[in-house]
Protein backbone atom coordinates (compact mmCIF):
# COMPACT_ATOMS: atom_id res chain seq x y z
CA UNK A 1 0.00 0.00 0.00
CA UNK A 2 2.98 2.28 0.52
CA UNK A 3 4.41 1.77 -2.99
CA UNK A 4 0.78 2.57 -4.30
CA UNK A 5 0.71 6.01 -2.26
CA UNK A 6 4.55 6.27 -2.85
CA UNK A 7 4.48 6.87 -6.91
CA UNK A 8 1.89 9.24 -7.08
CA UNK A 9 3.13 11.42 -4.52
CA UNK A 10 6.56 11.13 -6.64
CA UNK A 11 4.95 12.36 -9.78
CA UNK A 12 2.28 14.95 -8.29
CA UNK A 13 5.94 16.60 -6.51
CA UNK A 14 7.85 16.15 -9.59
CA UNK A 15 5.19 17.98 -11.76
CA UNK A 16 4.31 20.92 -9.47
CA UNK A 17 7.87 21.52 -9.10
CA UNK A 18 8.11 21.42 -12.67
CA UNK A 19 5.53 24.00 -12.68
CA UNK A 20 7.15 26.04 -9.89
CA UNK A 21 10.14 26.63 -12.46
CA UNK A 22 8.12 27.59 -14.67
CA UNK A 23 6.03 30.51 -12.36
CA UNK A 24 9.53 31.57 -10.86
CA UNK A 25 10.98 32.17 -14.78
CA UNK A 26 7.61 33.66 -15.44
CA UNK A 27 8.08 36.12 -12.52
CA UNK A 28 11.52 37.06 -13.70
CA UNK A 29 10.30 37.38 -16.75
CA UNK A 30 7.74 39.59 -15.90
CA UNK A 31 10.14 41.50 -13.62
CA UNK A 32 12.73 42.02 -16.61
CA UNK A 33 10.16 43.69 -18.79
CA UNK A 34 10.61 40.89 -21.17
CA UNK A 35 7.30 41.30 -23.44
CA UNK A 36 8.57 44.84 -24.15
CA UNK A 37 12.57 43.66 -24.94
CA UNK A 38 12.22 44.65 -28.36
CA UNK A 39 11.64 48.19 -27.58
CA UNK A 40 14.68 47.53 -25.14
CA UNK A 41 16.61 45.95 -27.47
CA UNK A 42 16.38 48.73 -30.05
CA UNK A 43 16.87 51.35 -27.36
CA UNK A 44 20.17 49.75 -26.23
CA UNK A 45 21.04 49.74 -30.46
CA UNK A 46 20.02 53.21 -30.27
CA UNK A 47 22.45 54.23 -26.83
CA UNK A 48 25.48 51.70 -28.35
CA UNK A 49 25.42 53.99 -31.79
CA UNK A 50 25.50 57.33 -29.87
CA UNK A 51 27.84 56.18 -27.55
CA UNK A 52 30.66 54.75 -30.02
CA UNK A 53 29.57 57.03 -33.31
CA UNK A 54 31.53 59.51 -31.77
CA UNK A 55 34.60 57.62 -31.44
CA UNK A 56 35.72 59.71 -28.41
CA UNK A 57 36.66 57.89 -24.91
CA UNK A 58 36.26 61.02 -22.86
CA UNK A 59 32.90 61.50 -24.31
CA UNK A 60 32.03 57.64 -23.88
CA UNK A 61 33.50 57.70 -20.83
CA UNK A 62 30.92 61.13 -19.45
CA UNK A 63 28.16 59.49 -21.09
CA UNK A 64 28.77 56.27 -18.96
CA UNK A 65 28.96 58.65 -15.95
CA UNK A 66 26.69 61.06 -15.86
CA UNK A 67 23.60 59.37 -17.75
CA UNK A 68 21.92 56.28 -16.52
CA UNK A 69 20.23 55.79 -20.08
CA UNK A 70 23.57 54.00 -21.09
CA UNK A 71 23.54 51.82 -18.37
CA UNK A 72 21.01 48.59 -19.15
CA UNK A 73 22.10 45.22 -17.54
CA UNK A 74 19.54 43.61 -19.78
CA UNK A 75 21.37 45.22 -22.82
CA UNK A 76 24.85 44.76 -21.83
CA UNK A 77 24.25 41.23 -20.61
CA UNK A 78 21.99 40.00 -23.58
CA UNK A 79 21.74 42.88 -26.66
CA UNK A 80 25.58 43.97 -26.72
CA UNK A 81 26.55 40.28 -27.74
CA UNK A 82 24.31 40.75 -31.32
CA UNK A 83 24.85 44.83 -31.59
CA UNK A 84 28.13 45.05 -30.98
CA UNK A 85 28.99 44.14 -34.61
CA UNK A 86 25.76 45.76 -36.25
CA UNK A 87 26.84 49.46 -34.78
CA UNK A 88 30.29 49.00 -36.13
CA UNK A 89 28.72 48.37 -39.58
CA UNK A 90 26.53 51.79 -38.70
CA UNK A 91 29.66 53.74 -37.18
CA UNK A 92 31.69 52.97 -41.00
CA UNK A 93 28.82 54.71 -42.69
CA UNK A 94 29.08 57.81 -40.20
CA UNK A 95 32.84 57.98 -41.38
CA UNK A 96 31.60 57.20 -44.90
CA UNK A 97 29.33 60.16 -44.44
CA UNK A 98 31.44 62.35 -42.98
CA UNK A 99 34.32 62.12 -45.84
CA UNK A 100 31.61 62.45 -48.76
CA UNK A 101 31.26 65.81 -47.07
CA UNK A 102 34.69 66.87 -47.79
CA UNK A 103 35.36 69.16 -50.53
CA UNK A 104 32.06 70.16 -50.87
CA UNK A 105 32.53 73.57 -48.55
CA UNK A 106 34.29 76.22 -48.84
CA UNK A 107 37.74 75.56 -46.97
CA UNK A 108 36.88 78.14 -44.59
CA UNK A 109 33.60 76.01 -43.76
CA UNK A 110 34.79 72.97 -43.59
CA UNK A 111 36.01 72.55 -39.88
CA UNK A 112 32.54 72.88 -39.29
CA UNK A 113 30.73 70.65 -41.69
CA UNK A 114 33.43 67.82 -41.05
CA UNK A 115 31.43 66.82 -38.14
CA UNK A 116 29.82 63.99 -38.06
CA UNK A 117 25.66 63.45 -37.62
CA UNK A 118 25.82 61.01 -35.20
CA UNK A 119 22.89 61.51 -33.63
CA UNK A 120 20.49 62.23 -36.73
CA UNK A 121 22.27 58.85 -37.92
CA UNK A 122 21.51 57.01 -34.77
CA UNK A 123 18.17 58.06 -34.95
CA UNK A 124 17.38 57.23 -38.60
CA UNK A 125 19.08 53.76 -37.14
CA UNK A 126 16.27 53.02 -34.63
CA UNK A 127 13.72 53.69 -36.53
CA UNK A 128 15.24 51.79 -40.08
CA UNK A 129 13.11 48.71 -41.17
CA UNK A 130 16.78 47.15 -40.66
CA UNK A 131 16.49 47.31 -37.27
CA UNK A 132 12.97 46.31 -36.86
CA UNK A 133 14.18 43.35 -39.09
CA UNK A 134 16.93 42.54 -36.84
CA UNK A 135 14.69 43.26 -33.57
CA UNK A 136 12.38 40.77 -35.22
CA UNK A 137 14.78 38.03 -35.99
CA UNK A 138 16.68 37.85 -32.07
CA UNK A 139 13.43 37.47 -30.88
CA UNK A 140 13.62 33.54 -30.73
CA UNK A 141 16.75 33.42 -29.20
CA UNK A 142 15.68 35.81 -26.03
CA UNK A 143 12.81 33.35 -25.17
CA UNK A 144 15.32 30.93 -25.23
CA UNK A 145 17.27 32.40 -22.10
CA UNK A 146 16.30 30.07 -19.31
CA UNK A 147 17.53 32.27 -16.48
CA UNK A 148 17.99 35.86 -17.23
CA UNK A 149 19.79 37.06 -13.90
CA UNK A 150 22.46 34.54 -14.37
CA UNK A 151 23.05 35.78 -17.78
CA UNK A 152 22.98 39.28 -16.37
CA UNK A 153 25.75 37.63 -13.44
CA UNK A 154 27.81 36.53 -16.08
CA UNK A 155 28.64 39.99 -17.50
CA UNK A 156 28.04 42.07 -14.53
CA UNK A 157 28.98 39.95 -11.66
CA UNK A 158 28.61 42.72 -9.22
CA UNK A 159 24.76 43.51 -10.37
Amino acid sequence: MKKIFFVPFCLCFIFFNSCTISKTLKEERKQWNFKNWDVEFKERAFCLCVLKGYENPKLEKSLWENDKTFYNPTGIAIFDKTLEPIIEKEIKKIKLDSINSLGQYPDDLKPLYQKRKVLKHCLDFYNSSELNEITKNEKRSWNKISNIMSEIHKSIPTY
